[in-house]
């Protein structure tokens, strides 16, 4: 297989927009707690992916139903746009403490991993080995990513990526099953799930540590000898606490009882399970009918350092909205003001959550959200 080469040189910066101009709202009061709305001026939908500790965001927008640009809005609402230098599309996926962006470009029929650095600098990173491509997910505050990568099997394999640019791969289950990373934390470690082969466990969940080792785990949910118990890990924070997402079929029977429910790990290993008021989101909505075979694993739930995590879910009418759980155990259900369909993609460690949703008089243009919190 032969890989495209990007040259590694600055990219152009495309827009510096003030925040008249960047879409940015004045703060809507709902319950205690404001919002702002914004959109990246043009897009046909603008989707926030992650959010640092000075409020920064990154994500990605739509210039065309098949072709994405990236962008980062900064806490005074200014919104840098950018795009990796030769690719069709640009997807950032996670910012780090210093601004610092990594995600996915699609280059031809090929997508690849890049790291934006925080001075506009621009580096990609084709391949793990000779014929792997590097999709990340996560960076953390010392340059450190993590991510997937389709093997020669035709599976997923996790990976990580010092700032130096050497690679480890993670395989977990056999190279036949798949292993998706899908956190990372400023120590290092790398959380994710695999599929297993027994019939009960059809999927759990992996903590790899920095000095190579290496915990493996699933909720414990009794699903019987016929069930299917499913474990997936979303999301670590600094001091290795998980969250995560599970489901459990009671039988293997057509039409057996399904719950899918969230958890939370702690350190020590102790399991809390918790529900939002409906079904826990586990993909991503479909916008356009763009399918890529992105191994990209953007996290569903995320957890910051107080242990707060935020999430989305889908109600009985099928309509979704976010939530937050505090780590006493208390969920709070939000939509926007004239928000719906809600998806809540990252929280910081002061509580501001990223995401988008749709306002009821244009349900086909996403738009970005900040939840900030009562100070």
């Amino acid at each position: 297989m032969c890989f495209l080469k990007i040259r590694h040189y600055l990219a152009a910066t495309l827009c510096m927009l003030s925040p008249l101009f960047c879409a940015a709202q004045e703060p809507a009061v709902s319950n205690e707690v404001s919002y702002v709305s914004f959109q990246v001026p043009g897009a046909l939908g603008t989707f926030p992916m992650s959010i640092n500790s000075t409020m920064a965001v990154t994500g990605y927008y739509y210039v065309s139903p098949m072709v994405t640009r990236g962008f980062l809005r900064q806490a005074d609402g200014a919104i840098t746009t950018f795009d990796v230098p030769g690719g069709v599309s640009t997807e950032p996926l996670s910012i780090n403490a210093a601004g610092d962006v990594t995600g996915i470009v699609l280059v031809g029929n090929f997508s690849f991993g890049f790291i934006r650095y925080a001075d506009g600098r621009i580096v990609t990173f084709e391949n793990v080995s000779a014929t792997a491509q590097a999709l990340p997910v996560s960076i953390n505050a010392f340059g450190e990513v993590a991510g997937n990568y389709r093997n020669v099997q035709n599976s997923s394999t996790g990976f990580t990526r010092s700032r130096a640019g050497e690679f480890t791969t993670l395989e977990y289950g056999g190279s036949f099953n798949a292993t998706v990373v899908t956190g990372l934390n400023d120590s290092g470690t790398v959380v994710g799930y695999f599929a297993k082969d027994l019939s009960v466990v059809s999927t759990a969940s992996f903590i790899s540590q920095p000095d190579g080792f290496s915990t493996q785990f699933v909720v414990p949910v009794d699903v019987g000898n016929d069930g299917i118990l499913a474990t997936a890990a979303q999301s670590i924070n600094a001091d290795g606490t998980i969250a995560g997402w599970y489901s459990a079929v009671m039988s293997s029977q057509p039409g057996a009882i399904a719950t899918t429910g969230g958890f939370v790990r702690s350190p020590q290993g102790i399991f809390t399970l918790f529900n939002p008021p409906g079904t826990i989101v586990t993909s991503p909505r479909s916008v356009f009918p763009l399918d890529r075979g992105s191994l990209s694993a953007p996290q569903q739930l995320s957890i910051n350092q107080a242990g707060d995590i935020a999430g989305s879910y889908t109600d009985a009418a099928g309509v979704q909205h976010g939530f937050v759980r505090n780590p006493y155990g208390t969920i709070t259900s939000f939509d926007p003001p004239r928000g719906g369909q809600t998806t809540a993609t990252s929280i910081n460690d002061s509580g501001l959550i990223a995401g988008y949703y749709f306002y009821d008089w244009n349900n086909h243009v996403a738009q970005g959200f900040l939840r900030l919190p009562k100070p």
